[in-house]
């Protein structure tokens, strides 16, 4: 029988107890995880210093909280079988694990006060939408809902802390 190298896996949490009567276990992992834990189809769990796979059940994982999970694995079918279970690292191999996707534009920005280089205040993105690679901000300016051009060569800066933007629109395009 051929092992899994622990060197080709990461460690993304442990077992960290039953769940019901049915072989139901509590995975806990790292929240940085998430995603993987998401994608995957099985779990290598370390049993005497070997790590075992153990496949999913269809529809046999459940997210409790950031961290947690409701797993249902094949062949695991009773609370006796599952205790073995409790407090074991679990693994995934390092090519499996994804990385988390990075917040949208769209999310990142609404809210976000855009001030033009030359015109000063401009207003709150209310809107980001992306238009076929195409994004525009839609902004409330002195009553008026406008649709602003967003490309990357126009920033001058961009302040998280501060939550603002700082652009150097093309003259003309908005009136002041």
């Amino acid at each position: 029988m051929e092992t899994i190298p622990k060197v080709d896996c990461e460690n993304i949490g442990f077992i960290r107890k039953t769940h019901g009567i049915h072989g139901e276990v509590v995975l806990e992992f790292e929240p940085h995880f998430e995603y993987s834990v998401e994608e995957t189809e099985r779990f290598f769990i370390e049993l005497e210093g070997l790590l075992v796979p153990f496949f999913l059940k269809d529809g046999g994982l459940r997210f409790k909280t950031g961290n947690t999970a409701i797993v249902t694995l094949d062949l695991v079918d009773t609370e006796k079988y599952a205790k073995r279970l409790v407090g074991n690292s679990v693994y995934l191999y390092q090519t499996e694990i994804v990385d988390e996707p990075e917040q949208s534009l769209e999310s990142q920005f609404e809210n976000y006060l855009l001030i033009d280089k030359t015109i000063g205040e401009i207003g709150l993105i209310s809107q980001v939408d992306d238009y076929a690679g195409n994004i525009v901000v839609t902004v409330n300016f002195r009553g008026e809902e406008l649709l602003i051009p967003y490309n990357d060569e126009l920033v001058v800066e961009i302040n998280e802390a501060q939550k603002t933007i700082i652009l150097n629109l093309p003259e003309g395009l908005i009136e002041s």
